[in-house]
């Protein structure tokens, strides 16, 4: 069997390299039109794909600044004074119903005071009965959480007439104690001239009007 020799043609490997290029670009298009982002794109229909929409008055024309406003003018204390009170005036006004401002509501009546009490004691004695323990009892319910003056008297002219009406203080201090009042909150007084003993409330003062911050009831 005869071979021939086919002389090599110079334009092949020219031929050769072209097809190769066109090769790889078609392979590249390829892969970018069907990459697995655009076909996830088009399967979620499309709308991530697009661009995001332009900026708010991208396209607007520029704005014109002869249409600024001019800086208003500065008002005067009493200018501003004299607003703010028309405008108080129109807020009160609106406020108000049907043109009546509404009752203020009345204040809670004042609490009257408690009555003094007044007890008696046997002659040169400093003992309170039982009647006078329950009346000191109900005494002290009364006074509100003010302090209460526990006062002894005995007579002046008899002997040991001070340590008397002391003792007869005490006793009744001790009877409003034992009732629920604080000791801070009982006065003792003892006073040689008189008989007998008496409970007050202690009520505050305006201190305006007196120095003296208690006023006995």
């Amino acid at each position: 069997m005869t071979y021939s020799q086919i002389p090599p043609d110079p334009e092949t490997p020219r031929r050769i390299a072209f097809a190769i290029m066109a090769l790889s670009s078609l392979a590249l298009s390829g892969c970018a039109a069907y990459s697995p982002e655009a076909l996830l794109h088009r399967y979620e229909g499309g709308v991530i794909s697009s661009g995001p929409p332009p900026a708010p008055g991208l396209r607007s024309p520029w704005p014109n600044l002869a249409t600024v406003p001019a800086r208003p003018v500065s008002l005067s204390p009493q200018a501003q004074t004299a607003i703010r009170t028309r405008l108080e005036a129109a807020n009160r006004g609106q406020n108000s119903l049907g043109g009546h401002h509404p009752a203020s509501p009345k204040p809670a009546p004042p609490i009257p005071p408690v009555p003094s009490l007044r007890l008696g004691f046997a002659p040169r004695r400093a003992v309170l009965s039982s009647r006078q323990v329950a009346l000191l009892r109900g005494f002290a319910a009364q006074r509100a959480g003010h302090p209460v003056l526990a006062a002894g008297f005995a007579p002046e002219n008899a002997p040991g007439s001070l340590r008397l009406a002391l003792l007869r203080a005490a006793a009744i201090a001790n009877a409003l104690e034992a009732a629920g009042v604080p000791p801070a909150s009982i006065r003792i007084e003892a006073l040689a001239g008189g008989r007998g003993g008496a409970a007050q409330v202690l009520y505050p003062r305006d201190p305006s009007t007196t120095p003296d911050a208690q006023d006995r009831s």
